[in-house]
C-alpha cells in the first residue's frame, strides 16, 4: 500500500469519524496500526492501561481483528464495557488489505450505567467509567451498520483502484500513456473536456470510425450518450436506450466485450440504419458495477485491440470513479468545515431563541431551501410546537400544536424515523395532498435525538431550484441535526441548572445539601420538635484517615471517596431524613421523629455500608478501606437548642475517634 493511497484513506477515516462521532482505527495485514486513530474512545484508552484491561481488549477487539482477517467477513461485538464495535476487512481480490475497527459507542442508556462486572472484567473503576460515559452520546444500530458498509465499500474502491493500476503490465504501454494523459485531466473542472480527450485518443490510437461514451443509469434502466467522436457524431446526438434486454443488457450482465454485425440486432439498439457493426466494451468500477459503456461503430478490432480496450475501460472507470471520490472528498471537506463552523457557532450561544433561529437558518441554507420549521416537544403536553420558522407566517404557525402520529411531523416524533420524500402525494408513507403554502412536493423531516429520546423535529421544504431533495441533502441535514440536538439539550440543561442554582443550595461534589442549608433546616426541625414535643436525632459522620487517603490516592481519588460516601449515606437513610456535607470530610444527618436507639441503628448500618466500599487502589501496600466515626445526639434528651445539639454530637464523635475510630458513640450525660 503506497503512502499516497494511505494518506487518502486516513483523510476519509478522519472525515467519516468526524461526521458520525464514531471511533475508527485502521490496521494493516499484520494487525499493526496503519495510521493514527480517529476519535478513539477514552474508555478504551484507559482500559488498555491495566493488565486486566489489556486481556479484555485482546479477548474482544483483538479476537475480532483475527476473525475478520481469517474469514474476510465483518465482525460485530459488544465488549464487557458495553461498547458496540464492528471490524471490517477491506478485501482486494481474495486478500485482506486493511482491517478497520470502529464504533466503540453505547446504544442504550442502560449500557452506560456502570456495574461490578465492568470493573471485574475491564479493570476500570466504576466512578471513572461513570465520569467518562456521562459525556458520550448514544448511537443507533443502523448508523453503526451504515458506517461499516460505507467503510467496506470505500476501502475496496480505493485499494482495488491501486491494485488495478499496479497490474496493468507492459503490453498496455500505449494505453498507459493515455492513462497518464487522462490522469492529468482528473482535476479538470469541465468533465465534457475529459470525455472528449479520452474518445479522441481512442479514435486516433485504434483508428475507429466512431466511438462514444454511454452512461449507465441502473435506477432508470437507461444507457444515455455522454460524448461522441467520429463520423456518426450528429446521428448519435441525444441517444438513449433501455438496458433491460438485448445487447446492452448482455454486456452489462456479463461485463465483457460483445460485437454484432446483425442488422436486426443493430436496429433493436435504435442506432442509425447506416451502421454496419457495433462493438460494446463495459467500463467496470471496482465494486463490479458497469458505470459506462464504450460504443464503437463500423470498425474492425483485432483481439489484442479488444483486450487493450477492456483494459482501458477498467483504467478509465477507475480514473473517473476516483475523480468522483475526490470530488466527494472535497465536498465532504467543505461540509466538515461548515459543520465545524456550525458547531462553533452553536457553542457560542446559550440563548434558546437565538440558538433555534441559528440552527434553522443554517439548515435551510445548507440544502438551498426556501422554507423550514424547527419544532420542539412540550414536556407537559407531549406535543410538538413550532419554535423557529423560515419562509412561513410566524403568527400563523406559532399556535400550531402537533400530537404524536398527527401529520408528517407527528409521525416522525412518534417513530423517531427520518423522512426524505420526493412526492408527498405518491409516497405511501405520507400520502396526502400538497399544502398550498408549499411550492414543491418534496421535503425532509428529521427527528432531533441527542440520545434515545426525540426532543423535536426539523422540517425543510421547497428547494430553491424546484428540484427534489437528494440523498446528499438528507445526509447533510442528518449530520447537522446531530449537532443541533446536542446544542438544544445543552441549552435546556444550562437554563435548568441556572434555575436550580437560584432555588437550591447543593454541594457540587457530593450532591448533598450544603452546611448553610442544613443548619437552616436544623433550626426549623428543632423548633418544630419543641413546639410539638417530637424527637429529633443528629448524626455527625467523619471519614477516618482521610488525610492519608488523599496522600495515597490523590485529591481526585479523595473526591471519589467523598462522592461514594455521600451515595452510601443517601441510600442508607430514610426519605424523611436530610443529609449534608457538613465540612471537608464530615457529613451531618438529620433524623426527624427518631430516638437514640433508632438513630444508633441507622448509624451502625451506615458504618457497615461504608466498610463495603471497594476502591481498586493500595494504601501503604494494603487495600484501601473506607471507615467512619459517628457521633449521635438527640433532642430533647441531650440538648434544648440547635447549638447544644451540635455540640453534644461533636462530643460523641470525638469520643469515637479517641476510642479507635470506625465506630458509633451515642452521647451520654456524665
Amino acid at each position: 500500500m503506497d503512502q499516497e493511497t494511505l494518506a487518502i484513506w486516513n483523510a476519509m477515516q478522519d472525515g467519516l469519524s468526524s461526521l458520525t462521532g464514531l471511533s475508527l482505527l485502521s490496521f494493516d495485514h499484520t494487525r499493526a496500526p496503519a495510521c493514527e486513530p480517529s476519535q478513539d474512545n477514552p474508555i478504551c484508552t484507559l482500559i488498555r492501561l491495566s493488565r486486566t484491561g489489556q486481556a479484555h481488549c485482546t479477548a474482544h477487539c483483538g479476537k475480532a481483528l483475527a476473525d475478520a482477517q481469517r474469514t474476510g467477513q465483518t465482525q460485530v461485538l459488544k465488549c464487557d464495557a458495553n461498547l458496540h464495535v464492528f471490524t471490517v476487512p477491506i478485501m482486494v481480490g481474495d486478500k485482506v488489505s486493511l482491517l478497520v475497527q470502529g464504533g466503540k459507542r453505547f446504544m442504550t442508556e442502560e449500557e452506560r450505567v456502570p456495574t461490578d462486572r465492568i470493573t471485574d472484567r475491564t479493570g476500570l473503576p466504576l466512578e471513572t467509567f461513570r465520569a467518562l460515559t456521562s459525556h458520550q452520546s448514544l448511537v443507533a444500530q443502523d448508523r453503526l451498520a451504515a458506517a461499516a458498509t460505507y467503510l467496506e465499500q470505500a476501502g475496496r474502491f480505493l485499494f482495488e483502484s491501486e491494485r488495478i493500476r499496479s497490474s496493468v503490465g507492459t503490453r498496455f504501454s500505449t494505453l498507459l500513456a493515455l492513462f497518464n494523459l487522462v490522469g492529468e485531466l482528473q482535476h479538470e473542472v469541465d468533465l465534457e473536456h475529459v470525455y472528449v480527450t479520452m474518445l479522441s485518443s481512442i479514435g486516433v490510437l485504434f483508428g475507429v470510425n466512431t466511438v462514444a461514451f454511454l452512461a449507465v443509469d441502473a435506477a432508470d434502466d437507461i444507457a444515455a450518450l455522454k460524448q461522441v467522436f467520429g463520423y456518426h457524431t450528429e446521428a448519435l446526438q441525444g441517444y438513449r436506450h433501455s438496458i433491460r434486454d438485448g445487447l446492452l443488457a448482455r454486456v452489462i450482465r456479463e461485463r465483457r466485450h460483445h460485437r454484432t454485425a446483425e442488422p436486426l440486432e443493430i436496429a433493436k439498439l435504435g442506432l442509425p440504419g447506416s451502421v454496419r457493426s457495433v462493438d460494446l466494451v463495459p467500463m467496470v468500477i471496482p465494486d463490479g458495477q458497469v458505470a459506462s459503456l464504450i460504443l464503437i461503430l463500423d470498425s474492425e478490432l483485432a483481439p489484442e485491440d479488444v483486450q487493450a480496450l477492456e483494459g482501458f475501460g477498467a483504467l478509465a472507470a477507475v480514473i473517473l470513479h476516483n475523480r468522483l471520490l475526490r470530488h466527494r472528498l472535497e465536498e465532504g471537506a467543505k461540509h466538515f468545515a461548515a459543520l465545524a463552523r456550525f458547531a462553533h457557532d452553536l457553542g457560542s450561544t446559550l440563548d434558546t431563541d437565538r440558538l433555534l433561529d441559528l440552527i434553522l437558518d443554517r439548515s435551510v441554507s445548507l440544502v438551498d431551501a426556501e422554507k423550514g420549521s424547527l419544532m420542539l416537544v412540550d414536556d407537559d403536553e407531549g406535543s410538538l410546537a413550532i419554535k423557529a420558522a423560515k419562509g412561513l407566517n410566524k403568527r400563523l404557525v406559532e399556535t400550531v400544536r402537533v400530537a404524536p402520529y398527527q401529520g408528517i411531523s407527528g409521525k416522525v416524533l412518534a417513530t423517531g424515523d427520518s423522512l426524505l420524500v420526493s412526492d408527498l402525494e405518491r409516497d405511501e408513507r405520507v400520502a396526502q395532498k400538497q399544502n398550498p403554502r408549499y411550492r414543491t412536493k418534496s421535503f425532509i423531516s428529521i427527528p432531533l435525538k441527542p440520545s434515545h429520546r426525540t426532543i423535536g423535529v426539523l422540517n425543510i421544504s421547497d428547494k430553491m431550484n424546484g428540484d427534489e431533495f437528494s440523498h446528499e441533502d438528507f445526509e447533510r441535514l442528518a449530520s447537522i441535526a446531530d449537532y443541533a440536538s446536542v446544542a438544544i439539550e445543552r441549552s435546556a440543561f444550562y437554563h435548568k441548572s441556572e434555575q436550580l442554582k437560584r432555588t437550591t443550595t447543593v454541594d457540587e461534589l457530593t450532591g448533598l445539601v450544603n452546611r448553610r442549608h442544613f443548619e437552616v433546616r436544623l433550626i426549623e426541625e428543632v423548633n418544630r420538635s419543641r413546639r410539638y414535643h417530637l424527637l429529633l436525632a443528629l448524626l455527625l459522620v467523619d471519614l477516618d484517615n482521610f488525610v492519608q487517603i488523599n496522600q495515597g490516592i490523590g485529591r481526585a481519588g479523595g473526591d471519589q471517596v467523598l462522592r461514594a460516601a455521600a451515595r452510601v449515606i443517601r441510600q442508607t437513610i430514610r426519605t424523611i431524613d436530610l443529609a449534608s456535607r457538613y465540612s471537608g470530610k464530615e457529613f451531618a444527618v438529620l433524623l426527624p421523629l427518631t430516638a437514640k436507639p433508632g438513630a444508633a441503628v441507622i448509624a451502625e448500618r451506615l458504618c457497615s455500608e461504608l466498610r463495603r466500599l471497594d476502591f481498586p487502589v493500595q494504601l501503604a501496600d494494603k487495600p484501601l478501606a473506607i471507615t467512619a466515626s459517628v457521633g449521635v445526639a438527640c433532642y430533647p434528651d441531650d440538648a434544648d437548642s440547635m447549638d447544644v445539639l451540635i455540640q453534644q454530637a461533636e462530643t460523641a464523635l470525638h469520643a469515637a475517634k479517641q476510642r479507635g475510630k470506625d465506630q458509633v458513640i451515642v452521647f451520654r450525660h456524665p
